[in-house]
């Protein structure tokens, strides 16, 4: 049974792409507005997350990592306003062949494996991103979802559950997943996810 449900939108397209994140309303909806962020494409792999559009307050900042096993993975670190490690996640490439596949890792929750449900959803988004501005359009037409486990047991999914509507819902089953770096992931993920 799910602990709590989050909802992110992405409400831009283009090179600067903007999205709201709200807690769930209780009727599957967003509701509360939690944070907002706004991702700069080609020019800079670091995103920041805000407690809302004035953006007077940043509540965590996710960089490409440069070192190390992350490095490999084309992974990215997440930090609080303090510059303290929240965790890391990235692309694992030899699992992604048929499904994309990321790692998230959380001090004191462990290592976690998001795996796409369907491969012919994976194979159908992969084929729509090759097509630039079109592919991104396109895109909208293929929904997706990605469970995250640990040791077969979910922990968290990420999902887009509609056509035509850029909502991703997270669904977290542990409520020891740091929420701040969840939704760093799940904003990551999407950008990604179309490229």
């Amino acid at each position: 049974m799910a602990t709590s449900i989050y909802h992110v939108r992405k409400t831009s397209l283009g090179l600067k792409r903007k999205y709201r994140i709200s807690a769930d309303d209780g009727n599957g909806k967003p509701g509360k507005p939690l944070g907002y962020a706004e991702k700069q494409l080609k020019i800079s792999d670091e995103l920041d997350i805000y407690r809302d559009e004035r953006r007077s307050e940043k509540l965590v900042t996710v960089r490409e990592s440069s070192k190390g096993r992350l490095a490999a993975l084309t992974g990215y670190e997440a930090f609080d306003p303090a510059g303290r490690l929240l965790g890391s996640f990235g692309v694992l490439p030899k699992k992604s062949v048929d499904r994309t596949t990321w790692e998230f890792e959380q001090p004191g929750l462990g290592r976690l494996t998001g795996t796409e449900r369907s491969v012919a959803t994976a194979r159908a988004r992969r084929l729509l991103t090759l097509f630039d501005t079109v592919g991104e359009i396109a895109g909208a037409l293929v929904k997706y979802h990605f469970d995250f486990a640990r040791d077969g047991e979910p922990v968290f999914s990420i999902d887009k559950p509609r056509v035509f509507d850029d909502w991703y819902r997270l669904t977290v089953y542990e409520d020891d997943v740091d929420r701040q770096l969840l939704f760093a992931l799940a904003v990551t993920m999407e950008a990604r996810q179309r490229g």
